[in-house]
């Protein structure tokens, strides 16, 4: 049943997957609510009115690590210019602040598509036994 869930967001990403600001915003908006599912999980009474707050508060809390809160605050920038710029044409200059970080291979636009999945992925995967039966019970 896990597999079917990233399986149907991996459906969700392909409907976009041809125009890089969909892709970008679409892509972030899964991330998006499974770090908001983490931080209501691990931080139940704390308001945290945005999602770079609740990044920085999962890395102070330590259910995140650096690398994941660089990729992540990374992604939600990313995630800003996509829907904040009048034209937005994602280039590999936007990979830049990855550079000894992730794998060169992936910073690439071209390849965004397979990277935006692999960062829904990872998240969904290391925190599967909190994520898994929130979202299973309410999507599948």
């Amino acid at each position: 049943m896990d597999s079917d869930y990233i399986l149907q967001i991996g459906e969700e990403i392909d409907i976009v997957k041809s125009n890089p600001r969909l892709l970008v915003i679409v892509s972030h908006a899964f991330v998006e609510m499974m770090v908001k599912t983490l931080s209501d999980h691990y931080m139940p009474n704390v308001v945290l009115k945005n999602h770079h707050q609740r990044l920085q508060k999962l890395k102070k809390e330590g259910k995140i690590d650096q690398f994941q809160f660089l990729l992540y605050d990374w992604f939600r920038e990313l995630r800003n210019d996509a829907a904040h710029t009048p034209i937005f044409r994602l280039s590999d200059e936007h990979f830049i602040p990855l550079n000894g970080i992730v794998k060169s291979r992936d910073l690439k636009a071209e390849h965004f598509h397979r990277f935006s999945l692999s960062l829904i992925s990872e998240l969904w995967n290391k925190n599967l036994e909190i994520l898994g039966p929130i979202y299973l019970s309410k999507y599948c």
